[in-house]
């Protein structure tokens, strides 16, 4: 579409160039003839136009700009169509975004004061006018070459007021490193969710990172609810503790200790500026623009439940034996705060995600009483302080305990009388290689059973010799009203039939299948922490292979089948070492430990080698590298060194090349290089922020896991990058092909 627009006339507007590309849009540099001015043609692209919630959004954002005029708001100056194609035509900021300024580095304090004003004075306008933003972030505040910063892409701001949203049916909408906690869980929000998300960007700005990092969407929103928010003083030593008193106060999980207003946030961060010696923190002065009449027990927003998305997180296991019934409740009972928190995220309800309502609340209640401490998805773990952010939060008052305690007592029922039908239905079924050769129907629905009637796909010419099964992770069924839970699925690429293969209130997540054909290794939470798993390929025959009190993630398979490899947290510190185990779960055997965070291994084709994820930081990605282990001399390498994020490697089928993720300005990109770190090309910019990707058997074609508006969603392209198709729109991550089955 780009190229035919360029050097065309477009009812009056000359397109001179292309100079961006998002998520869902693309733009132009044009010229305004009438007028003789430079202005921004931003396109809807061709293949969401008949996608009615894309197209609500593109009109939505001209309808809600229409209403404010403010000089810190990117105007619209119009609004028309080009041959089916709805466009806006907005000023043009000729100096980029604060994204492009970040991609040079830290920012000046004196520059980060500046742009916070004026944003946080039309944030403060749109909130006096009803209008919550909710997507803030450093791409969406656009400069000028006088200094001046401005507020764009309202396509998923919200109306205060609204019964319900009218741009999707379910999930939250948002970007995951900028979202405030309460917008994470599905509540209603207020202006201070806008605050949080300035806070967020004023951290980035001055300590040129995020104050949460993390491998995946869903282990930073985990972070954004639960982690307290670092110093920026361990990150950046020239930060005065004023400056750092201000920016983490923005940066509170509970709404009511932030600003009440962007304006007071920014002049809190000007006094700190100024004056740090005489910088203090002052309350709030007024209740908050939009706040609710009574903030406790707020109502969950219906529209606002946490996307799929936010599925990503690892996995682990637990050695000691499982913790009975009773000991759990009595475990339960003598820990302060903790009915109170199952209550509060049972009862409460704004918990908007399987994985932050059931394992925020069951699985980490049974982290906690197994283990002796929290540990969240993908967080450093320590002995208490995240348990005491939660019951602060979340938790309510001793008088309720006996009620909550009979929650927790129904919640352990429920998940044992799962565990039971999953185990009796998981011994119904027959022997794993008889059932695959006959492709038989499963012996219980409840193994194989299809979550919706086949949408068959159209798939583009350059892909239509694409075949097989990909096994792939995403929100299961819902049953009376209850939170989904993450499983793993199956997805036929000809009949385009997607099958559950899990059904549990634990999440399972990250499926690897042998390389047989027989077999699928995936991590669960389903006894309280995360463990790896075996199931036969139609879901039967469970068996799990781990079972210690450490985080045990990410499972691979070698080329044989014969031995699965997986991160170890052995030290409980999120520095992972590689083990390796049989099928079965014997034989278990260190592979790699140098005292890093090692994760996400990969065999070579021929089992001579081993890449994975390395890196010196647990949370600092910008640390994380790509490894090479050659198994037979034990050496190892360095595939890339920069200071970029680059992780989630996998090789071709013929073995002479890798695929993995990195970052280019700023974006999540999938590149390409061969065995020896040469020969580097980029396959996947967007749209989205890509986060694995994987080879067909065939070497052909790569499917990619990419969060994209907000979602996890699967794509196909040819090896070579080109011949992008989106192929789920309902979400799905972790794709990767189950290979023909093997005959023995």
């Amino acid at each position: 579409m780009s190229e035919d627009l360029i050097g065309k006339a477009v009812n009056g507007y000359e397109i001179l160039r292309q100079v961006g590309y998002g998520g869902m849009a693309t733009v132009f540099l044009a010229r305004q003839q009438s007028m003789n001015r430079n202005v921004a043609l931003k396109f809807l692209p061709s293949n969401f136009i008949q996608d009615d919630t894309y197209l609500q959004r593109f009109e939505r954002e001209v309808k809600i700009v229409a209403q404010l005029e403010h000089r810190n708001i990117v105007p619209v100056y119009d609004y028309g169509e080009h041959e089916g194609q709805p466009y806006i035509v907005m000023r043009y900021m000729s100096s980029g975004s604060v994204e492009d300024l970040l991609s040079q580095g830290k920012i000046p304090i004196t520059r980060v004061l500046g742009i916070a004003e004026q944003i946080a004075s039309a944030l403060d306008y749109a909130h006096q006018n009803g209008i919550l933003h909710r997507d803030l972030k450093p791409s969406n505040i656009l400069l000028d070459d006088g200094g001046g910063a401005f507020i764009t892409d309202f396509g998923i701001a919200r109306i205060l007021g609204e019964s319900s949203s009218t741009l999707t049916t379910q999930g939250v909408v948002g970007t995951p490193s900028y979202m405030s906690p309460e917008q994470a869980r599905g509540e209603r929000l207020d202006g201070r969710s806008d605050i949080y998300s300035l806070g967020v960007m004023l951290f980035e700005m001055i300590c040129g990172r995020r104050p949460f990092e993390n491998d995946t969407p869903y282990g930073i929103v985990v972070m954004h609810v639960t982690t307290p928010a670092p110093s920026l003083r361990d990150i950046e030593t020239s930060v005065s503790a004023a400056v750092d008193k201000v920016i983490l106060r923005a940066l509170s999980k509970q709404a009511d200790q932030r600003p009440a207003t962007a304006s007071a946030l920014a002049a809190a961060l000007r006094k700190a500026v100024d004056h740090p010696e005489n910088a203090t923190d002052t309350e709030p002065s007024m209740p908050p623009i939009g706040a609710p009449a009574s903030m406790p027990g707020l109502e969950p927003d219906a529209a606002s439940q946490l996307s799929e998305s936010m599925s990503n997180g690892p996995a682990e296991a637990a050695e000691a034996p499982p913790l009975n019934r009773a000991a759990f409740v009595e475990q339960a009972r003598q820990r302060p705060g903790l009915a109170g928190m199952l209550k509060g995220m049972l009862a409460g309800g704004a918990v908007g995600c399987a994985l932050l309502g059931l394992l925020l609340g069951l699985g980490v209640l049974l982290l906690v009483a197994m283990s002796g401490g929290f540990g969240a998805v993908e967080e450093e773990r320590t002995a208490s302080a995240p348990v005491r952010v939660i019951t602060a939060t979340m938790g309510q008052a001793a008088a309720d305990e006996p009620t909550a305690t009979a929650a927790i007592e129904i919640a352990v029922d429920r998940a044992g009388q799962t565990r039971e039908a999953w185990n009796e239905a998981a011994a119904a079924t027959i022997e794993a290689d008889s059932l695959a050769r006959a492709q038989l129907a499963p012996t219980s629905a409840q193994l194989d059973q299809p979550i919706g009637a086949p949408n068959r796909l159209r798939l583009n010419a350059a892909l239509e010799g694409v075949t097989g099964k990909l096994v792939y992770f995403g929100k299961g069924p819902a049953e009376s009203g209850d939170e989904t839970s993450f499983e793993i699925m199956t997805k036929d690429l000809e009949s385009w039939q997607d099958m559950l293969l899990t059904l549990d209130i634990a999440d399972s997540t990250y499926p690897q299948p042998s390389p047989d054909g027989r077999w699928i290794a995936f991590q669960s939470d389903r006894d309280g922490d995360f463990e790896v798993f075996v199931a036969n390929v139609l879901g039967g025959q469970l068996r799990q292979i781990t079972r210690n009190t450490v985080w045990d993630r990410l499972p691979a398979w070698s080329p044989d089948s014969e031995w699965i490899i997986y991160s170890s947290d052995v030290r409980g510190d999120q520095t992972f070492d590689l083990y390796r185990a049989r099928p079965d779960g014997s034989d278990e055997q260190l592979v790699y430990s140098d005292g890093q965070r090692n994760s996400h291994a990969r065999f070579s084709p021929d089992g001579e080698l081993l890449v994975f994820t390395s890196g010196a930081g647990v949370r600092d990605a910008t640390t994380w590298e790509i490894r090479l282990l050659d198994l037979r001399s034990n050496e190892s390498r360095l595939l890339t060194e920069n200071e970029n994020r680059d992780a989630s490697p996998s090789f071709s089928p013929d073995g002479t090349r890798i695929l993995y993720v990195s970052v280019v300005g700023g974006s999540r990109v999938v590149a390409s290089m061969t065995v020896d770190g040469g020969e580097r090309e980029l396959l996947y910019t967007g749209p989205g922020a890509a986060w694995s990707a994987n080879y067909s058997p065939d070497g052909r074609f790569i499917v990619v896991t990419a969060t994209y508006d907000g979602e996890d969603q699967l794509f196909l392209m040819t090896a070579d990058g080109g011949n992008l198709q989106q192929i789920t729109n309902s979400g799905g991550a972790f794709a990767s092909w189950i290979p023909p089955l093997t005959r023995r």
